[in-house]
């Protein structure tokens, strides 16, 4: 799969891994998804890419960069990806396309891991719209 995402982040190097492409990444969901997904900011060139199986979201321009990374699978493929925060925060707010079982399954993983960033996720929710969604998510898990 590594390979998967850093041949479709060749083909389109505006464009980031995200959703449940990320969430696998960062070993956040037990899901293989079978597609790859990949965000476009608003306003650039919607690519088609056929193999391997991609999906296509439009992500708002004014926050496309925010918590995006460029990574490198075991073969030094680099490859644009968001951060585990913003990927969960994501989720959260789209779980209409994750689905809501996979986003609160992210977040309890992260949120149990050594050195997760409860504030951040806070932060990024509120810059990026779900600040009270994440909120509450947060507060049920943390109680």
């Amino acid at each position: 799969m590594l390979s998967d995402l850093a041949v479709v982040s060749a083909r389109v190097p505006h464009g980031t891994i995200c959703l449940n492409s990320a969430l696998t990444y960062w070993d956040l969901t037990d899901e293989i998804p079978a597609e790859i997904h990949l965000a476009v900011p608003r306003g650039a060139r919607r690519p088609s890419i056929v193999a391997p199986p991609t999906r296509v979201h439009v992500f708002d321009a004014e926050t496309f960069s925010v918590g995006r990374q460029q990574v490198s699978t075991d073969a030094d493929e680099p490859f644009w990806i968001y951060s585990a925060e913003r990927s969960i925060v994501d989720a959260m707010r789209m779980s209409r396309w994750v689905g809501r079982d996979v986003a609160l399954h992210a977040l309890r993983r992260y949120v149990n891991r050594s050195g997760a960033q409860a504030a951040r996720l806070t932060e990024l929710s509120r810059e990026l719209g779900g600040g009270p969604t994440m909120s509450r998510a947060l507060e049920a898990l943390l109680s």
